[in-house]
């Protein structure tokens, strides 16, 4: 069975809504997220044998801010340990991306899902820190701790 086939059935047993492109081996999910709503793409290569998700907001950044964005951007990838974000610096697109490398290898269901939440729950949490940036005055360096402070 392909790639894209497991990935397919595997969503499609635990109740998954979704569209998908057998041509390109591409699924998107929609998904509500707590700050905002996510777009996410799964996208399958078989000669590679990976799976990459990239999560996205409908929201572009402003050209203005852009290069504040990527300071932001830079200071939360330095932390991250499974993802990353980045942007299309001509458009403002924003997306969080995730990859998980099979080579030789079966995806279990949960690694599936881990690399779907991965994407929409780390793109959520960081979500106020980017909006308080980019309509805010609030400077990269403040938006970013603003996402990683503790509730005392």
């Amino acid at each position: 069975m392909s790639l894209f086939r497991m990935l397919y059935e595997i969503l499609n047993q635990n109740g998954w809504d979704f569209d998908f492109d057998n041509k390109n081996e591409i699924i998107k999910l929609d998904i509500n997220g707590v700050n905002t709503n996510f777009h996410a793409f799964l996208l399958v290569d078989e000669e590679q044998e990976s799976l990459l998700c990239n999560t996205h907001i409908d929201q572009k950044i402003p050209h203005s801010k852009r290069l504040e964005v990527c300071d932001f951007m830079s200071r939360v990838n330095y932390e991250l340990a499974n993802g990353n974000f980045e942007m299309d610096m001509d458009n403002g697109e924003i997306r969080y991306r995730t990859f998980l490398d099979l080579a030789d290898a079966v995806p279990s269901k949960d690694q599936v899902l881990n690399i779907l939440w991965n994407g929409v729950l780390g793109f959520d949490t960081f979500y106020p820190g980017l909006m308080k940036l980019v309509y805010g005055n609030c400077s990269a360096e403040e938006a970013a701790s603003f996402c990683t402070e503790e509730d005392t």
